[in-house]
C-alpha cells in the first residue's frame, strides 16, 4: 500500500554462521535448504542448492527407485482411489508478453513472427504466426495456412493430427513451422514377480495405463503444409523458446511403471507390496522420458531414452519422481531431421518458463496455504515485527545456460519466498535474475497476518543461484497483478482496493531502492511501453471498495520515475480480455501508435429473427439488449499521452489475436482469418478455416 515504509536488504555471498538465524528447508523440487537473513519482510535466501550429476546409470536407477517405493501404494504412486495417470500435466502457464526494450522511453512492438515477446528476439511458441505473406493458426484442431498476399485472403491447405492436439507452435527458418502437441501412450503391462515364497509368481496387469507424450512435428509451410518429421517424447509440455536458431522445449515427466491394483479379495497390503517389487525391478529407462523419432512416412528412425542417466542432476535429498527436461534442437541445418539435438535434465518440478537471450529458467511455485510445516518456509522476522507463517508458499528455480546453439548446459539452482504472477516476474539482465514475488495472504489482514511483494535480485555463485539484494514491502495488503521491466527499472502494479504502480531502480543489484510511486483506481494486468516515457496499463477500472466495475485502459509517464503521472484514462465498457491471462494476445504497432485488444464486451443489439444469439438473461431471439460479443479494440495513444478509441472489429467468434502481416492487421478467430484495416479496424476481406462450433451469445 502507498505510503508504508518499504525495506531493502543486501545480501552478498554467503551468509556467515550466526548471522541471523538459519532454517532448514525441503524443497520439493530441489530439496535444498534455504538460509534465512533477517529482513523486515518475510523473506529466505539460498544456501547450497546447486544440483549433482549422477556418475553412471547404476547410481541413477537405485536413486530413483530409492526415492519412488516410499510412494508406491496399492494402486500406484499416492496411494489409494484407483489407477493412477503418469505424467500428469502441469498447469499450462502462457503468460508470455512484449519485447523488453533498453528504458521506458522506447516503444515495444510485436516479434518478427506476429507474438509479443518478452524479451527482444527470443521468439515463443504461440497460435497464431506471421511467416512472410503467410498467416499460420492453430484452430479446429489444424494447422492453416493463410496467403495474405492477394486482393483477399487465400487458404493454401490445412493439416491435421491424428491421434495428437495441437496448442501452440514456432516458425523456423526455410518456412517451416514446428508444432507441439499434446498426446497420450499406452505403456504395456508388463509380467512382474510377486516375492510372496520361494517360487516367484507373475502378475500381468489387468488394466492399460498410459502417459502423456509430447509431439513435435516439424511442418513445410511454404505452401499446402506437409510433415517432414515427427518426434515424441514421454512427458508433459510446459513451454518453448526459438533463439538464433536453436529450439529449447522444456517438458516433464514421470516413472512409467505399469503398477496394478488390488484383486478380488486381495488386501491392500499385499497389492501395495507387489507394486513396490515392480519399482524394485524398475530399469533406469522406466525413470527416463523416451524419444522416438519418425520421418515423413512415419518410418521410425530412432527410438530410446530422451536423456542419458549422467544427463540428469538431482539435489541432495529426495525432490520427488518427476524430471525436468530441456530438449535443445539446432534448426539451422537446413534439414528435417535437426541432426544435432541433446537433452538435459533435473530432477524435479517445473510450470514456469522465463528466458532471455543468455539463460533459460524453468520455475515451479511449491507448497500452499496448508502446506506441512516440515516443507514450509519459516524465515525468522527482525524486531517487531510478526513471524512468517508455517503455510508460506516458494518458488523454485533451475537456470540453464543457453548461449550455445546445441546444448542447453545446467548452471544452478536456488528459490524465493511466494508465489509469483506468471512470467513477466522475471526478468534477466548482465547476469543478475531479478524476480517479483508476492508473499503472504491478501484475504487474511486480522492478527497482523497480510501479503506484501519484494523484488529479489540473485546472482550465479558456485553453489547455485544465491541471493545479492531484495526490496520488500511493497503493496502491503495486496499481490502483483503486472510487471515491466526496463533494463535498469521496475515498474509494479499491486492491487486490493486500488491501484499503486511502484517504479524500483536496480542500476545498482546489490541496492536496490523505490523510486516512485502512484495510486490510482482499479488496476492493470498487463503494462506496455509506448514510447518517450509512456506506460500503457490494460485492465479494469474499481471503486472504493475494490469492486470491478469495468475494462479500461490507463496511459502513465515515467519519465521522470522519481514523479510518475497518469495522463488518460479510457473506458473500454463491461467485458473482459484475454490480455489479463496471455499477454500475447495485446499488439501494439509503434508506427501508429495504436494497441489492439482483443475482448469480449457488452454490445447493445436487436437481434433479428432466427438468429443464433442470446440475451445475457436467456430471453431469446427478437429481444432488443445487451449481449457479449468478441471484439478487437483499437486504442490510440497520442503524443500528449491522450488515449483515443480507434476503431472496433466484431468477430464471428472469439478472437484469439490480432497480429501484423504487411501493412495490415490479421484477426485470428476459433473459425476465421480476417484482414483489417490499421485505420478504424475495417474488414477488408476474410477466410474461414474451421468450422463454427459454438453461436456468439
Amino acid at each position: 500500500m502507498a505510503g508504508q515504509r518499504t525495506a531493502v536488504s543486501a545480501i552478498r555471498g554467503a551468509t556467515a554462521p550466526g548471522r541471523g538465524s538459519r532454517v532448514a528447508v525441503g524443497m520439493l523440487a530441489l530439496a535444498a535448504s534455504l538460509t534465512v537473513p533477517v529482513l523486515p519482510a518475510h523473506a529466505a535466501t539460498t544456501d547450497n542448492v546447486d544440483l549433482h550429476n549422477f556418475k553412471d546409470c547404476r547410481e541413477f536407477t537405485n536413486y530413483m527407485r530409492s526415492v519412488a517405493e516410499p510412494e508406491v501404494g496399492a494402486y500406484g504412486f499416492g496411494g489409494g482411489g484407483g489407477p493412477v495417470l503418469y505424467d500428469k500435466p502441469a498447469p499450462m502457464v502462457n503468460d508470455a508478453p512484449q519485447a523488453k526494450t533498453a528504458g521506458p522511453n522506447d516503444a515495444a512492438g510485436n516479434g518478427a513472427t506476429g507474438t509479443n515477446l518478452q524479451e527482444r528476439d527470443v521468439d515463443e511458441p504461440d497460435v497464431a504466426k506471421v511467416d512472410g505473406d503467410r498467416v499460420l493458426t492453430l484452430t479446429g484442431g489444424k494447422l492453416n495456412v493463410v496467403d495474405t498476399s492477394g486482393a483477399k485472403p487465400k487458404l493454401l491447405g490445412s493439416l491435421g493430427f491424428d491421434g495428437s492436439s495441437p496448442s501452440e507452435m514456432l516458425v523456423l527458418p526455410g518456412h517451416r513451422a514446428l508444432v507441439i502437441s499434446s498426446a497420450w501412450s499406452q505403456v504395456q503391462p508388463q509380467p512382474v514377480p510377486t516375492e510372496d515364497g520361494p517360487a516367484r509368481k507373475y502378475i500381468v496387469r489387468p488394466y492399460p495405463q498410459g502417459s502423456e507424450q509430447l509431439v513435435l512435428t516439424l511442418v513445410d509451410v511454404s505452401g499446402k503444409p506437409t510433415v517432414q518429421r515427427t518426434e515424441k517424447v514421454t512427458g508433459h509440455y510446459i513451454s518453448a523458446r526459438l533463439h538464433d536458431g536453436s529450439v529449447r522445449v522444456v517438458l516433464g515427466s514421470q516413472p512409467r511403471i505399469a503398477f496394478g491394483r488390488p484383486q478380488p479379495n486381495e488386501p491392500e497390503a499385499t497389492a501395495t507390496a507387489r507394486n513396490q517389487a515392480a519399482v524394485r525391478a524398475a530399469r533406469a529407462n522406466d525413470f527416463l522420458p523416451a524419444r522416438q523419432i519418425m520421418d515423413a512416412a512415419g518410418h521410425v528412425l530412432s527410438d530410446g531414452p530422451l536423456l542419458g542417466c549422467t544427463d540428469v542432476r538431482r539435489p541432495d535429498s529426495p525432490s520427488g519422481l518427476g524430471i525436468i527436461s530441456v530438449l535443445t534442437l539446432d534448426s539451422t541445418t537446413g534439414d528435417a531431421q535437426f541432426t544435432r539435438a541433446t537433452g538435459t535434465g533435473v530432477v524435479g518440478n517445473g510450470e514456469l518458463v522465463y528466458a532471455s537471450a543468455n539463460r533459460l529458467y524453468v520455475a515451479t511455485t511449491e507448497g500452499g496455504w496448508q502446506a506441512h510445516p516440515e516443507t514450509a518456509v519459516r524465515p525468522v522476522p527482525a524486531a517487531g515485527t510478526r513471524p512468517a507463517q508455517p503455510d508460506e508458499r516458494r518458488t523454485a528455480i533451475h537456470a540453464f545456460d543457453v548461449t550455445g546453439r546445441t546444448v542447453s548446459r545446467y548452471v544452478g539452482s536456488g528459490a524465493v519466498p511466494g508465489y509469483l504472477l506468471g512470467r513477466w516476474a522475471f526478468s534477466e539482465q548482465d547476469g543478475y535474475l531479478r524476480v517479483a514475488t508476492t508473499t503472504g495472504q491478501p484475504w487474511a489482514q486480522q492478527d497482523g497476518q497480510t501479503s506484501q511483494s519484494s523484488i529479489v535480485v540473485l546472482a550465479e555463485r558456485p553453489n547455485g543461484l544465491r541471493w545479492v539484494s531484495v526490496l520488500s514491502g511493497l503493496g502491503q495488503g495486496e499481490t502483483i497483478r503486472a510487471v515491466r521491466w526496463f533494463g535498469d527499472l521496475a515498474a509494479v502494479v499491486t492491487f486490493r482496493q486500488t491501484d499503486p504502480l511502484y517504479l524500483v531502480d536496480l542500476s545498482d543489484p546489490a541496492h536496490p531502492k523505490l523510486r516512485g510511486e502512484l495510486k490510482t483506481p482499479g488496476f492493470s494486468a498487463y503494462l506496455h511501453p509506448t514510447g518517450n516515457g509512456g506506460l500503457l496499463g490494460i485492465g479494469h477500472s474499481a471503486d472504493d471498495q475494490g469492486h470491478i466495475t469495468g475494462l479500461q485502459a490507463q496511459q502513465f509517464n515515467i519519465a521522470d520515475p522519481a514523479h510518475p503521472t497518469r495522463t488518460d484514462v479510457l473506458d473500454l465498457g463491461q467485458g473482459w480480455t484475454s490480455v489479463e491471462s496471455d499477454s500475447r494476445a495485446f499488439t501494439y504497432l509503434t508506427s501508429r501508435r495504436l494497441a489492439v485488444v482483443p475482448a469480449w464486451i457488452n454490445k447493445k443489439v436487436s437481434c433479428p429473427p432466427n438468429a443464433q444469439c442470446m440475451a445475457a438473461d436467456g430471453s431469446g431471439q427478437g429481444f432488443v439488449g445487451e449481449i457479449n460479443v468478441p471484439a478487437a479494440i483499437g486504442i490510440l495513444v497520442d503524443a500528449n499521452g491522450t488515449l483515443h478509441r480507434a476503431g472496433e472489429f466484431i468477430g464471428d467468434s472469439s478472437i484469439l489475436r490480432v497480429i501484423p502481416v504487411g501493412n495490415q492487421l490479421a484477426a485470428i478467430t476459433d473459425t476465421s482469418v480476417v484482414l483489417l484495416n490499421p485505420d478504424g479496424l475495417k474488414q477488408q476481406g476474410s477466410v474461414r478455416v474451421a468450422p463454427e462450433q459454438h453461436p456468439v451469445r
